[in-house]
């Protein structure tokens, strides 16, 4: 058994195992390719099964440190034999090949929309390393400073404070380093003065309403009922203090939202909810797909698979 670490864009030769071996990853970013076969992404978690006598490579992605644990069986008899290097053409082929396996498919989603969903899901599993390029590729497509900062402001309601306020001070660290660089990104408008003289909460409880189709004098139940504090809050400040700012449109927010919990996981019974408000605005089945096509490029298929289940769910139900 062995512990190995790769430098970003770091891998082995090509090579076989006389017996096999298995291959369990356990942080970064990685790949495996077994010759003639298209290389697999390889996220925390994820085991390869490796026969015998395979052809084959493994290391780390371009933009990213990895580690796996290599355990070799009956190592007496199980010898390993090391041939060609994995060129840098050949590395980069199956890379980009792998990346770029959804790009077709996530066209359904504005550039600026694929932005926020990667934004939104590395804030809510709490993936710096990979916030600081998905910033970059943010400001690249035209978002303004002012309107990323709202997708960090927006995740603090899913995710909490300690990882919007980390996303936010790294997105510091990228436009100040942009800024030396030269590139003085925009920093937008502000949000609009809301002009609505009515309570907080019936505010909030309209743009529920208007954004969920569930009408506003609907019988409480759940945790409205159990918690009724939660369900004040709920309407006086996320669905007001949040949804009133017009920096993101509620498509956005929702988009971020079902982001940001796929990063969190474990709260598939929310993902419901909010899968079933993006359908409400118009949001498709194929765009609630190209998102989670975005998670599990980024994050893995641990991520994206159980909310692929709720998405069947719901739209099973349609």
């Amino acid at each position: 058994m062995a512990n190995v670490t790769f430098e970003p864009g770091c891998r082995n030769s090509w090579h076989s195992h006389k017996a096999g071996q298995l291959l369990i990853a356990t942080a970064g970013i990685g790949y495996y390719q077994e010759k003639g076969e298209p290389a697999r992404r390889l996220f925390p978690g994820d085991i390869v099964e490796i026969a015998p006598d395979v052809e084959h490579w493994h290391g780390a992605a371009p933009d990213s440190w990895f580690a796996h644990i290599a355990i070799t069986a009956n190592p007496q008899t199980n010898a390993a034999a090391w041939l060609e290097p994995v060129s840098d053409e050949e590395y980069r082929k199956a890379t980009t090949e792998a990346e770029s396996r959804y790009a077709e498919a996530n066209e359904v989603l504005t550039v600026r929309e694929q932005a926020i969903v990667a934004v939104a899901s590395y804030t809510g599993k709490g993936d710096l390393e990979h916030l600081k390029p998905a910033f970059t590729q943010a400001l690249e497509t035209g978002m303004t400073i002012n309107e990323i900062n709202e997708v960090l402001i927006h995740a603090y309601a899913y995710c909490g404070f300690p990882r919007s306020l980390r996303a936010i001070q790294i997105f510091m660290q990228v436009v100040d380093e942009r800024k030396a660089a030269g590139i003085n990104d925009p920093v937008g408008r502000e949000a609009s003065a809301v002009k609505d003289d009515r309570n907080r909460y019936e505010r909030g409880r309209d743009v529920l309403a208007e954004i969920s189709g569930t009408p506003a004098d609907a019988p409480k139940a759940g945790y409205a009922v159990f918690a009724p504090t939660i369900e004040r809050f709920l309407k006086e400040h996320l669905f007001t203090d949040l949804f009133e700012r017009d920096l993101l449109t509620c498509r956005e927010r929702e988009l971020a939202t079902v982001s940001i919990l796929a990063g969190v996981s474990g709260v598939e019974p929310m993902a419901v909810g909010h899968m079933s408000i993006c359908l409400h605005l118009g949001i498709t089945p194929e765009q609630l797909s190209a998102l989670l096509n975005i998670v599990e490029m980024n994050l893995g298929k641990n991520y994206s698979e159980p909310l692929r289940k709720v998405l069947n769910q719901i739209t099973e139900k349609k």
